[in-house]
């Protein structure tokens, strides 16, 4: 790839110097989105400069203000076809259960797989109404999208008189980091049990358009962990140390198909291992924060806390996801992040039904700090309710922080609310 040859180059990084995994992680630089995305001709972005092997082209959001970008050949796309499927197949069972797909997921971003497939982008009445043409027709209906967007679908599902219980429906959601008492939530709403096989599934897959739309993904067993971690403070600080204050996601992934490493600052490096990708890009900062875990190292700990039975079963190295670095602030000495607000949100049912879920957070002058929170279409902001969801955010955020609550059209950052970009809520 000329765009990164020339990056080495320029960081003085003779490749003949780099014989072992050693050299490499000592001597290679690591490089984000800047550097590659933002004047750079795509051909240099490809392997031989083969730009006209290109099959498809996926964008991010754009959150971090610069829009990067993955491509990839036909051959790129049967290769993710069949990781899609074998996924899914572990997942929810697909070779036995005929399979309705909707995609959610915005920005046009399509689901490599030979599933038959709805793309919806972010129309909930859309998804509504094929779930209730299609039902009849087939075993199960998998829905996939932003979690923000899957909330407002199970809950306007809910008060149009979808029966959620009795149908076979599952979630996979990605685009942003969320809390277990999201997940726990949303699982009233649906009446899932994680503890039985039968039930339904909501899980999260962890994706980067410029590298692969599939890199991690939860299963049911570490699901069942972070709900156990959740609550025993024994088994997290074990795993993840005594000052982890909220869970983070805890994904599995595939070594042969990603080279994964974290920095100092614990953000996550990719490197991408398949040598037939069109655009492999090597120790790329992705700028989340997290941790990595070998099987055995969890293995271990779980067999000695007696918790066996969240032993994995795929035999795969775990990253816990913590959410993107940079984003927190402090208020009176004490950081403040959104991870922490999600939980506290979502940690009262009756609060959470009642918000959109989007939320700003700042930094106020005299280390202050204020959250402004929406509420949904039809809900009056009152003394009571107020109470109610500082009760609820002060069970996470350890802070002395200013709480205002907008009706729905009333919320400042209102014209960013379309489902199709990542909110900033910092």
């Amino acid at each position: 790839m000329p765009a990164y040859a020339k990056l080495l180059n320029d960081k003085g990084i003779n490749q003949k110097d780099i014989n072992t995994i050693d050299d490499f992680q000592e001597k290679v630089p690591f490089f984000t989105k800047k550097d590659f995305f933002v004047d750079t001709p795509m051909e240099e972005l490809c392997v031989d400069k083969n730009i006209q092997s290109l099959k498809l082209a996926v964008t991010s959001s754009g959150f971090s203000g610069v829009f990067s970008l993955g491509m990839s050949t036909e051959q790129d796309q049967n290769q993710s076809i069949f990781a899609v499927d074998t996924l899914l197949e572990y997942l929810i069972n697909i070779s036995e259960k005929k399979t309705f797909l909707i995609n959610c997921v915005p920005m046009g971003v399509k689901i490599p797989t030979s599933l038959p497939i709805a793309e919806v982008s972010v129309r909930s009445d859309m998804a509504l109404a094929l779930i209730n043409k299609f039902t009849p027709y087939f075993e199960q209906i998998l829905i996939i999208g932003d979690p923000h967007f899957l909330k407002k679908i199970i809950e306007d599902g809910l008060e149009q008189g979808l029966d959620w219980k009795n149908l076979s429906v599952n979630f996979i959601t990605g685009e942003d980091w969320f809390s277990e008492n999201f997940r726990l939530y949303l699982a009233d709403l649906l009446e899932i049990d994680f503890n039985r096989s039968d039930s339904g599934f909501f899980g999260a897959n962890f994706g980067i358009a410029e590298l692969d739309l599939s890199l991690f993904h939860e299963s049911i067993y570490t699901i069942r962990l972070r709900q156990e971690l959740q609550k025993n403070t024994r088994l997290r600080e074990k795993i993840f140390g005594k000052n982890t204050k909220i869970i983070p996601l805890i994904f599995q992934y595939y070594p042969h198909k990603v080279f994964l490493e974290t920095t100092q600052e614990n953000e996550l490096l990719f490197s991408m291992l398949n040598p037939d990708i069109l655009m492999p890009l090597i120790r790329y900062n992705s700028q989340d924060q997290g941790a990595i875990r070998s099987y055995e190292e969890v293995k271990k700990i779980l067999t000695e806390e007696n918790c066996q039975h969240l032993i994995p079963d795929l035999k795969l190295p775990l990253v816990s996801v913590t959410g993107r670095s940079g984003r927190s602030l402090t208020v009176h000495g004490k950081t403040v992040t959104p991870e922490e607000i999600k939980e506290g949100l979502y940690s009262d049912y009756e609060v959470a039904f009642l918000t959109t879920g989007y939320f700003k957070l700042s930094q106020m002058a005299d280390n202050e700090g204020k959250i402004e929170i929406q509420l949904k279409k039809g809900v009056m902001k009152t003394a009571e309710l107020k109470t109610r969801f500082t009760k609820a955010l002060l069970k996470h955020v350890d802070a002395d922080i200013e709480i205002h609550f907008y009706d729905y059209q009333d919320f400042p950052y209102g014209m960013d609310l379309d489902y199709e970009r990542k909110f900033k809520c910092i």
